[in-house]
């Protein structure tokens, strides 16, 4: 069995997460955008033991992968100790044009 790895929320995943709970709670109820923020940290977590279970996204960005949890992609970069996750996209957005953007 594979060594379990740390997960690390980088501030721009944070501040994603932080944004799309507002959204939800505003649009929907508090209770949609809690159910919307658990499952993707239930699925962030499984990146633990599967840190490959996302889809690579090299064409985004070297050493990118991506897991989605509809309608959100969480970004995410691994290493032999910590995933690394990066940043929580809606599925509509230009994800190379926000990770070129990053950057420049």
């Amino acid at each position: 069995m594979a060594a379990s790895r740390r997960i690390a929320w980088a501030p721009a995943a944070k501040q994603d997460l932080r944004k799309l709970w507002r959204y939800y709670s505003n649009v929907a109820s508090p209770e949609i955008a809690d159910k919307l923020a658990g499952e993707i940290e239930v699925a962030s977590n499984r990146l633990r033991s599967q840190p490959l279970l996302g889809r690579a996204r090299d064409e985004v960005a070297p050493g990118l992968r991506s897991l989605l949890v509809h309608p959100y992609a969480v970004f995410y970069r691994t290493n032999d100790d910590v995933v690394e996750i990066v940043r929580v996209l809606h599925e509509h957005r230009d994800f190379a044009a926000v990770f070129s953007a990053k950057e420049s």
